[in-house]
């Protein structure tokens, strides 16, 4: 962007650490609240770029504000919420995703990536850590993935791992009982498009994630029973808690 930077625009949408303001011309800025960005996000979210991921480009980083191209549409998840009946073909583009992350060959002789932290098991390929339709936009150019504030390495199916463990354990906030079996249906179909179409995680895999997310103290009491039992069922007995 030639020319001086732009006025930081109003606030048009906020997450879990951070906020999204308007920024010029096609572009927004990230502002963490508390902690700098960490480098691997950017860094990781330009090596995919680089192989053709779609992500949105990072222009600017500096301590705690990222500034990125803004992307137009919404997430797959309010689309989900008013678009019920396209559960399967979300779950089948979720999975599509994945399938490209991990596919993308990491170079260990590039000192980018050898700087990169490794978040769950052996560095085989780029790590998203939170790939769920939430973190998807539905846009006029196609799914765009966003959120990658827990990038890194890891094990080539530490993303399908997490994400399964979230399609097990997610409870929409604010649902009124008399349609949570509806929601739980729906949540049910796009659940089998997506595992229908990757590879199912080792066991080994699915304890570290689950290790991972018992740790976080974000998670409520009801999801980390809920992250016991899923354990239970998958991880082979490996679970070691922390």
């Amino acid at each position: 962007m030639n020319g001086p930077e732009p006025e930081v625009g109003r606030r048009i949408a906020s997450g879990r650490s951070a906020d999204v303001y308007e920024y010029g011309p096609g572009r927004v800025l990230r502002r963490r609240r508390k902690a700098p960005v960490d480098a691997a996000e950017p860094t990781v979210m330009r090596a995919v770029a680089s192989a053709g991921f779609p992500v949105p480009a990072v222009h600017r980083v500096d301590r705690h504000d990222m500034v990125l191209d803004r992307v137009d549409g919404i997430d797959l998840l309010s689309v989900l919420g008013k678009q019920p009946w396209r559960a399967w073909r979300i779950g089948r583009t979720l999975a599509e995703l994945h399938v490209r992350l991990a596919a993308i060959p990491v170079d260990p002789a590039d000192p980018a990536v050898t700087g990169l932290p490794v978040r769950v098991g052996p560095a085989e390929v780029f790590f998203h850590g939170d790939l769920h339709p939430g973190n998807i936009i539905d846009s006029s150019d196609g799914p765009i993935v966003i959120d990658w504030e827990g990038a890194g390495l890891g094990a080539r199916d530490a993303d399908v791992a997490t994400t399964w463990l979230l399609l097990e354990i997610a409870e929409p906030d604010d649902v009124p009982a008399l349609i949570r079996p509806l929601v739980g249906m729906i949540k049910w179909v796009m659940k089998q498009a997506f595992m229908q179409r990757v590879e199912r995680p080792r066991p080994e895999t699915v304890a570290a994630v689950c290790g991972r997310r018992l740790a976080d103290p974000n998670m409520r009491p009801v999801e980390l029973e809920r992250i016991r039992a899923f354990a239970a069922a998958n991880a082979g007995g490996l679970l070691s808690e922390p």
